[in-house]
Formats: C-alpha cells, sequence, structure tokens
C-alpha cells in the first residue's frame, strides 16, 4: 500500500545530468516534493505476518520546453544518473539548498518529470530538514 505523508511545495529546483564524467545543466523548474510510505505485509508461518515499511520523496517538475531540449540524445546516451539541488521551505518557512545526488529511477515525459529518491539516509536527511 502506497500512502501520501506529505507535499511541499519548493520555489526551485535545478536539475543536472551526469554523462560522460560532465555534470550538465539540463534546466530549471519549480518541484513538488511528496513523501511516501510504503507498506507490505508479509505472511508469516505461524503468525499473522509482519508489516514491512519504507519511506520515498519523490520530486515531481513540470519542464519547460527548454528542458526537453537540453536532453540531447549524445546526453541521455552517456547518462549515469540526475543531481537536483532544490531550493525547499524548512519548517520555519526559511528556503534552502538541498541537494540529492545520484538519482537513478527517473520518470521523464514531456508534461512531467518524476525523480524517486529511495536511499534512506538521504530520504533521513530530507526528513529532519522538512
Amino acid at each position: 500500500m502506497k500512502t501520501l505523508i506529505k507535499s511541499i511545495g519548493g520555489e526551485a529546483c535545478e536539475v543536472y545530468a551526469i554523462s560522460h564524467h560532465d555534470r550538465v545543466l539540463v534546466g530549471r523548474a519549480v518541484p513538488e516534493v511528496e513523501v511516501y510510505e510504503n507498506s507490505v505485509e508479509v505472511k508469516t508461518v505461524g503468525s499473522g505476518g509482519v508489516r514491512y515499511k519504507t519511506t520515498v520523496f519523490s520530486v515531481i517538475l513540470c519542464p519547460g520546453p527548454e528542458m526537453a531540449a537540453g536532453l540531447t540524445e549524445k546526453l541521455l546516451r552517456g547518462l549515469s544518473a540526475f543531481e537536483l539541488v532544490l531550493s525547499l521551505p524548512r519548517r520555519d518557512g526559511v528556503f534552502v539548498p538541498f541537494t540529492v545526488c545520484g538519482v537513478l529511477d527517473a520518470d521523464l515525459s514531456p508534461q512531467r518529470w518524476e525523480f524517486v529518491i529511495r536511499d534512506p539516509e538521504m530520504v533521513q536527511k530530507f526528513l529532519e530538514m522538512a
């Protein structure tokens, strides 16, 4: 089961593609960050089962035409990861930078880019800040 825990509107996000050992700015957009809790119940012998929970967050962008143009075929062929530099509000309302490196799970369409961050350490850092 996937449950939305929190949704946070950011101020800005820079998307970099790491390709052929280069860091290339693909574009900028306003991010929406969604925090999810995924839970799976695993049946066990002799008892009712065990519930396993993980927390992930997604960075969702509505890219402009200039971002789609930045993803060239050459860039995509050598793509090893994405890096996101976000400007997000803390609990006190002040916007602070937050960098996510090594993003591998990306769903890119012309209308919506979604980057899913599953790394437990990065998720914990994000939850402490948000």
